[in-house]
């Protein structure tokens, strides 16, 4: 059994509210999910869901179960469930049962800290773009039940930090990333990959979350871009791997190519020799320069 965020936001393109949608879908005891939904061929029968509404609520609302695998909707159900607006009319969906939509919601800022598939606590919600993104089941609980994590936990979950400087300034180099994409040269046409509201940041790769997933508009290939974060190079070059291996299997196209690149501060002896043999990995470094000036 796996558990999962179910995550809905307001559409005014559509006049919808992400509580109008949260509602209409409990009423339903049905979840609808896109061809390009991260996450959606992985989800099972049993699973255990949590309910995330953003902006402005940004809440975690009620929890339920699957009763049944993904399928593709029938035209009647897709008369059923569309509920007179293209919206709801998705190509896939799950069944729900077990619903229960808490009178209390939590916010945000109520679990953050007890939360550990966010690493960047600054930026949490770049982890909440897309629909569903599957966590482990101590956040599920850490969520749900309000559960503390213990110093055992806090110290196992940070075990591969090797520079506490270098993780904080990695934080905020995913940010700057982000703001400043066209500006930065990557030594490669890289766009970010999109799918559904997702774009491309902290992508939902199954338990995991991706910096930045990429497309080399030059060579068609599926780039995947991760940030070192102060993790030890093996470690780094190890997790860089697992995601390649995930995206080949789960997103790649017939033929697609899927490559890496880890942006690190520096680049050591470690890390050069953890990569040499891996091809299709490269690594990229960056400078940061700080400066004063008299008036």
């Amino acid at each position: 059994m796996n558990h999962w965020i179910f995550v809905t936001t307001n559409h005014p393109q559509h006049g919808l509210t992400g509580d109008q949608v949260l509602q209409q879908r409990m009423e339903d005891g049905f979840w609808g999910l896109g061809e390009r939904t991260p996450n959606r061929r992985a989800l099972r029968q049993n699973d255990e869901i949590v309910f995330y509404v953003g902006n402005p609520e940004k809440a975690f609302k009620g929890t339920a179960s699957l009763s049944s695998d993904v399928f593709m909707l029938t035209p009647d159900q897709l008369e059923t469930f569309g509920h007179g607006k293209e919206f709801y009319r998705p190509e896939y969906g799950v069944f729900l049962s077990d619903i229960d939509v808490w009178q209390k919601p939590r916010r945000m800022e109520e679990v953050l800290a007890d939360i550990q598939f966010i690493v960047n606590k600054d930026d949490w919600y770049a982890y909440f773009q897309g629909g569903v993104r599957q966590v482990s089941e101590q956040d599920f609980y850490a969520i749900t039940a309000s559960r503390e994590i213990g110093l055992v936990e806090q110290v196992k979950a940070a075990r591969d930090i090797e520079s506490e400087s270098e993780f904080f300034l990695e934080s905020h180099l995913e940010e700057f990333i982000d703001k400043n994409w066209p500006a930065i040269n990557f030594h490669a046409d890289l766009v970010r990959y999109r799918a559904e509201d997702q774009d491309g940041r902290q992508f939902p790769a199954g338990p995991w979350s991706i910096d930045f997933l990429c497309l080399d508009q030059r060579t068609n290939e599926l780039v995947v871009l991760e940030l070192k974060r102060g993790k030890s190079s093996d470690a780094a070059v190890g997790q860089i791997l697992r995601y390649i291996s995930w995206v080949q299997e789960n997103l790649a196209a017939s033929a697609q190519g899927v490559r890496g690149i880890i942006v690190a501060h520096s680049a050591d002896d470690a890390l050069r020799y953890a990569v040499k043999a891996t091809p299709n990995v490269r690594v990229l470094t960056y400078k940061v320069s700080f400066g004063l000036s008299p008036i």
